[in-house]
């Protein structure tokens, strides 16, 4: 991976995690990781969800998907570059993952 696509990456994660914060219980939100095409055509965001009810969890990420505009505004205003990446939200259900296993340890 290049270092200009290191650095986009960087600057994306920023700008949405600022974005965020906008949105009603951005505590509970946070961006993971962002994964920028070698062309910079396209990105993936991912986002964390602090959440134990898999209903709330995902209404919490549809309401951040639905701001993917606004979070692809910001992105344009800040890149200086050609192309502005285009975003595109996954959730990230590690964290969820991590936390099964952990219950799983601690009921042997």
């Amino acid at each position: 991976m290049s270092e200009r696509v290191r650095k986009v990456e960087s600057l994306i994660q920023q700008v949405v995690a600022g974005e965020l914060t906008q949105l009603p219980d951005a505590a509970r939100l946070t961006i993971t990781k962002v994964q920028v095409s070698p062309d910079l055509r396209n990105a993936t965001v991912w986002v964390g969800i602090l959440a134990d009810d898999e209903a709330v969890a995902m209404q919490l990420f549809t309401a951040a998907a639905a701001h993917r505009a606004a979070f692809q505004e910001a992105v344009a205003r800040k890149l200086t570059t050609k192309f502005v990446p285009r975003l595109t939200l996954e959730r990230d259900t590690g964290g969820h993952y991590a936390q099964q296993i952990t219950k799983l340890i601690r009921g042997l």
